[in-house]
């Protein structure tokens, strides 16, 4: 697990979790939007909640590793939709023919490409 430190707090997620997010604050483009993400996580009783954390591009998180006996919580769909945001934020905005024609047979919308 990992304990991610931002605006004076922190909370302890996955491993998973918190690299896919760190990953993403980090492929934001300057002058990108904030965005509200909401994370599984585990409070200091070990209970699973969720936490809600706005970021943009100039958002400072930092990551530790941390040993913990709490569950880990699900986190599954959380890091497959932080690692689907960041791939749209890195596609390429223009479609050579092949691609437009593979995401056309498979009914894909690369606008939303998660």
């Amino acid at each position: 697990m990992k304990r991610i430190s931002y605006c004076g707090e922190s909370f302890l997620t996955t491993d998973g979790a918190a690299d896919a997010l760190m990953e993403l604050v980090v492929a934001f483009p300057g002058g990108h939007v904030s965005e509200m993400l909401h994370l599984p996580a585990v409070n200091s009783d070990g209970d699973e909640v969720v936490v809600r954390v706005v970021v943009g591009p100039g958002s400072e998180l930092i990551s530790i590793p941390e040993e913990s006996t709490a569950g880990e919580p699900d986190t599954l769909e959380t890091v497959a939709y932080l690692r689907g945001r960041m791939r749209t934020l890195t596609f390429p905005n223009e479609l050579t023919y092949s691609e437009a024609l593979f995401f056309a047979e498979y009914g894909w919308d690369t606008r939303y490409a998660l």
